[in-house]
């Protein structure tokens, strides 16, 4: 499997790929209502992509993997007290790593955490995080093994979800 930078070529293919990837999230009981959509947005992803912080992996053409990288965190990241005490720009937070069903359990989800590590690091960033919704527990096994520790739980509302929900959230020390 190569992981590699996202091109704007790569734009609508993302796009198909994020979006078949909220309906399979929409089917989840940790998200209300269903399918939200929207996440990433188209405008996320372009920026990901103009910055450098958007990666995939494909398989016969297809993306079946992604995730994207920037300093953005919800506002409520703002709220808790980190152990890696660092500015925004020395830390990265990952965004909308998805694996598609067909590929699960073949190793990709912990390659692109894997990778995200390393990118990050060869950035010289002090520190990786991300957040969890409550309830989707499959990804935070991964997380904790690649050694991500949990910091605290908060609410946030995605525009996604569209409602307040409670995120854990960890962090990586660089």
């Amino acid at each position: 499997m190569e992981i590699v930078p996202a091109m704007q070529k790569d734009l609508e293919d993302l796009l198909d790929f994020y979006s078949a990837m909220c309906q399979v999230l929409g089917e989840k009981d940790f998200l209300p209502d269903g399918d939200k959509g929207g996440f990433p947005s188209r405008a996320m992803v372009e920026a990901a992509i103009q910055a450098g912080g958007q990666f995939l992996a494909r398989e016969a053409g297809q993306v079946v993997a992604a995730y994207l990288m920037d300093h953005q965190g919800d506002a409520a990241y703002d709220t808790v007290t980190w152990p890696v005490a660092a500015a925004r720009d020395q830390v990265m937070v990952l965004h909308a790593l998805r694996v598609l069903p067909a590929w699960e359990g073949r190793g990709y989800a912990r390659a692109m955490v894997e990778h995200a590590i390393r990118t990050a690091r060869a950035a010289g960033q002090k520190a990786l995080r991300l957040d969890c919704i409550e309830g989707n527990d499959v990804p935070v096994r991964l997380y904790r093994a690649c050694g991500f520790r949990y910091v605290d739980t908060v609410p946030i509302t995605y525009a996604d979800i569209g409602v307040p929900r409670r995120f854990r959230l960890y962090e990586l020390a660089l």
